[in-house]
């Protein structure tokens, strides 16, 4: 545990424009963090090329440089990568989230109370859409929950945000939340789209969970309670 009063939390990227959310994230819900970022951008380039046992190594090499600053916590910022990120849990004694691992716990709890749950799950890139939405069919399938899943991915968006074109970007997203009002829950599957978070709310007539601002609630909770 380090032993500074501030929490330290390593926050781990395969996309500059994960970083921008997450920072903002923290600073509106948990200020006290000492949070410093790890970006290898190579990762999503590499994600056809290499094996899982090489992208297992290439994580764990990054949980390592994260460690040895002392941390306290590692965050992941991209979903796609699950199986490498359990190879960094089983590596290593500190807390290490994926990305959507507090808001899927939170998806879980909310299905075992709801029957007949409509879920969109909503992104701006299709892998994260689909990696999403299986990784909940196969929870539902298991767990004998019911839980109607439909997929958008919104085209462009992603494009526009690494053109610096933020309010484009959010504009698509809050558009397809509108034309989207029959579900019981919206979900964003990524990071990169919570900027677009509290105006959608608002427009929005289903709660609509962002994993960051859980991820980072969920994070204060255990960290404070270890301390």
């Amino acid at each position: 545990m380090n032993k500074e009063m501030q929490p330290k939390i390593a926050l781990i990227h395969a996309t500059r424009l994960a970083i921008s959310p997450i920072e903002k994230t923290f600073q509106d819900y948990w200020p006290e963090a000492n949070t410093f970022n790890l970006l290898d951008e190579g990762l999503l380039k590499d994600i056809a090329c290499l094996s899982s046992q090489e992208m297992n190594k290439r994580f764990q090499s990054l949980a390592s440089y994260a460690t040895g600053t002392g941390c306290d916590a590692i965050l992941f910022s991209c979903s796609v990568f699950g199986s490498a990120i359990d190879s960094v849990k089983n590596a290593f004694n500190l807390p290490v989230y994926k990305p959507n691992e507090a808001m899927l716990d939170s998806i879980y709890k909310l299905a075992q109370e709801k029957q007949n749950l409509k879920m969109l799950v909503m992104g701006t890139s299709k892998l994260s859409v689909d990696s999403l939405s299986s990784e909940i069919g196969e929870w539902s399938k298991n767990n004998h929950a019911s839980i109607q899943i439909e997929k958008l991915f919104i085209d462009k968006a992603f494009e526009l945000l690494g053109k610096g074109q933020m309010d484009l970007h959010d504009a698509l997203i809050m558009d397809a939340v509108k034309k989207n009002q029959n579900a019981d829950l919206i979900v964003f599957t990524q990071f990169s789209m919570a900027s677009a978070y509290q105006r959608c709310q608002e427009v929005s007539s289903a709660p609509i969970y962002s994993a960051p601002i859980i991820a980072v609630q969920t994070l204060q909770t255990r960290i404070t309670h270890e301390r």
